[in-house]
């Protein structure tokens, strides 16, 4: 027989699907930027232009990922808006 419903310890997790969602979207984001970042470093072979914007999506992951990593600290617990 089990204990009473009162004397049940909560069980909180941290890893929530919206933690784990945003983790994985920082992964994405971070790995998208090596990728950019490697493809802008690589020799060119001719003059033709990129078919991949390779700096607007360089930005845009890195706003991604600073988006994804505030969101996390957010989820685990710290205050990183206003304080009221």
């Amino acid at each position: 027989m089990g204990l009473p419903c009162q004397f049940r310890l909560p069980i909180k997790s941290m890893f929530t699907p919206q933690f784990i969602l945003t983790a994985l979207i920082l992964v994405a984001a971070l790995s998208a930027i090596v990728w950019m970042i490697i493809l802008e470093k690589r020799p060119r072979t001719d003059l033709n232009p990129r078919l991949v914007p390779t700096t607007a999506i360089l930005l845009i992951s890195g706003f991604i990922a600073l988006l994804a990593l505030i969101h996390l600290v957010n989820l685990v617990g710290l205050n990183t808006g206003r304080f009221r």
